[in-house]
């Protein structure tokens, strides 16, 4: 398969190009999406201790409820977080705890744009 081929399927299906965070006096954009990364598996390893079936998807899923995300771009962000996070079990939480933590990664899903 060809380099071109190659980045065509992982701009459809995996790109986070359509998630728009804002930089801040603490994180670039590029940042922010690792932090998104992050904060997701975090969460999901965390969850899979009470249920050890819960899935990347299924934690995205709840956490992007209502903000009109399609569903090719939650599967895709799934499967990204679950290669980044496969057999880890040590997140960075970027100083954020609790329901903060939620917050975050809802505010990031919320800059997604469509174009």
């Amino acid at each position: 398969m060809k380099y071109s081929e190659l980045q065509k399927i992982y701009k459809d299906y995996f790109s986070t190009g359509y998630l728009n965070p804002k930089s801040d006096s603490k994180m670039t954009s590029f940042e922010k999406k690792l932090e998104l990364i992050s904060l997701v598996c975090l969460v999901t390893y965390k969850t899979k201790q009470k249920n050890p079936d819960v899935t990347h998807y299924y934690v995205l899923n709840k956490l992007s409820d209502k903000l009109g995300l399609p569903e090719d771009f939650i599967k895709g962000l799934s499967i990204v977080c679950e290669d980044f996070g496969y057999q880890c079990s040590d997140f960075p939480s970027f100083g954020l705890k609790g329901q903060d933590i939620v917050k975050e990664i809802r505010g990031i899903l919320n800059t997604y744009l469509p174009f």
